[in-house]
C-alpha cells in the first residue's frame, strides 16, 4: 500500500506546494481515501458494485481496486465544473512493462492537449509517451452483467485502464490520461486542462 497510496500523497503534497507559493490558483483536492483490509463487506470477484455515476462494474479482478474508488473521485469533481483536472493515481503496473521506468504513458483523446504535456514533461524532464486510448480498447471492458468490467484483461492493461477512467470523465470538456511508469517517483507534474493517472509499478 505505500505506492498505492502516492496518488493521495502527490494531491497533498501538491495542495501544500501551491498553499506555500501563494499561487493566484482556484485548486480543489479530490482525495477518495478507504480502508483497504480483508474483511467480510471486502469485494469478490462476480460482484456488481454502482458507480457514484450510476454506471454499475463487475468485480473481476480485487487487485484493480483502486479504480473503483478513483471513478467517483472523477465524477464528484463535477460538481465544481472544473476547467483542468488532474488525476494522480496509483492504477496498473502494466505501463512499466510497455515503457519501463523512463518515461511514462499518456493517454489523451485530444491531441493539443497531448501536445501540451509533452512538451511540459520534456521541459521538467518527466518524459511522457503517447499511448493509443482508441475506442476499439473498450471492448475489453465489456461484462454481461453490468455496464462494465473493472478490468480488460492482460493485452493493453494500462490502456484499458485508462478507457475504464474515461467512461467517467465524459462530462469533461478536455481529458487526457497518463499513467506514471516509474518506480519510486512521488512527485506531480501540473499541467493544463488534463486527467493524469499516476500508476505504481508495484500494483
Amino acid at each position: 500500500m505505500k505506492y498505492d497510496m502516492s496518488g493521495a500523497g502527490s494531491v497533498l503534497g501538491t495542495l501544500s506546494a501551491v498553499a506555500a507559493m501563494k499561487l493566484p490558483l482556484n485548486v480543489v483536492g479530490v482525495i477518495p481515501a478507504t480502508e483497504n483490509m480483508p474483511g467480510g463487506n471486502a469485494t469478490r470477484p462476480g460482484d456488481i458494485v454502482t458507480s457514484m455515476s450510476g454506471q454499475t462494474i463487475e468485480i473481476l479482478n480485487t487487485d484493480a481496486e483502486g479504480r473503483l474508488i478513483l471513478c467517483d473521485a472523477l465524477t464528484y469533481s463535477e460538481r465544481f465544473e472544473p476547467a483542468a483536472v488532474i488525476d494522480i493515481a496509483t492504477l496498473t503496473g502494466a505501463c512499466v512493462i510497455a515503457l519501463g521506468h523512463v518515461a511514462s504513458g499518456l493517454f489523451a483523446n485530444d491531441d493539443r492537449l497531448a501536445d501540451e504535456v509533452v512538451a511540459a514533461g520534456q521541459a521538467s524532464w518527466d518524459r511522457v509517451w503517447h499511448m493509443p486510448a482508441w475506442e476499439d480498447y473498450q471492448e475489453q471492458l465489456k461484462s454481461n452483467f453490468a455496464d462494465m468490467a473493472n478490468i480488460g484483461g492482460r493485452p493493453g492493461g494500462s490502456i484499458t485502464a485508462a478507457c475504464f477512467l474515461a467512461r467517467f470523465t465524459r462530462k469533461f470538456s478536455g481529458r487526457t490520461w497518463t499513467s506514471r511508469a516509474r518506480r519510486g517517483n512521488r512527485g506531480a507534474t501540473r499541467a493544463p486542462p488534463v486527467v493524469r493517472c499516476r500508476c505504481s509499478p508495484s500494483s
